[in-house]
């Protein structure tokens, strides 16, 4: 009964649980077929420290920075300390004056690398996999590792 309930509830926010990919953000690598189909990929989530041994190219799941409470899935592009170039949104705003980037984070990095963009400490850079349809660092610059909920470690395709 209770029991049960209880621990079924810890492990899945704790340790580990399995989700569906909703949405064409992650296409063609996660449900590729969900908006002519509408089959969906799972994914095994692993929950437990899931920002141990993170490397560019692993794909998380975090709390989205301009929305609390809700959940999304990108593939990670960057680390602290790496130098990303956005290809949109974020640092894409040049100003008149010898091509700077401006209305930038404090991360903006000087001089030859001209729109680029310094991830902070504890902080990674994410991309969604069709940029065509993704909300993602881009739009809204790195976020902070304390947001990273967990870490995708298996797919199941098209349930």
């Amino acid at each position: 009964g209770i029991i049960a309930t209880v621990g079924v509830t810890f492990i899945r926010d704790h340790i580990f649980s399995v989700d569906t990919v909703r949405g064409s953000s992650m296409a063609p690598s996660l449900s590729a077929e969900e908006h002519e189909t509408g089959k969906r990929d799972f994914v095994w989530i692993r929950r437990l420290v899931p920002t141990a041994g993170l490397q560019r190219g692993d794909i998380i799941t975090f709390w989205k920075p301009h929305r609390p409470g809700e959940i999304s899935i990108k593939r990670v592009i960057g680390l602290s300390g790496d130098v990303v170039f956005p290809s949109r949104g974020y640092a894409t705003v040049p100003s008149a004056e010898r091509g700077k980037m401006v209305g930038l984070m404090d991360g903006l990095v000087e001089g030859g690398e001209e729109g680029g963009v310094l991830i902070p400490h504890n902080h990674v850079w994410v991309e969604g996999d069709n940029w065509r349809k993704s909300y993602d660092s881009n739009d809204f610059g790195p976020i902070s590792m304390t947001l990273i909920d967990g870490k995708a470690t298996k797919v199941w395709r098209g349930w």
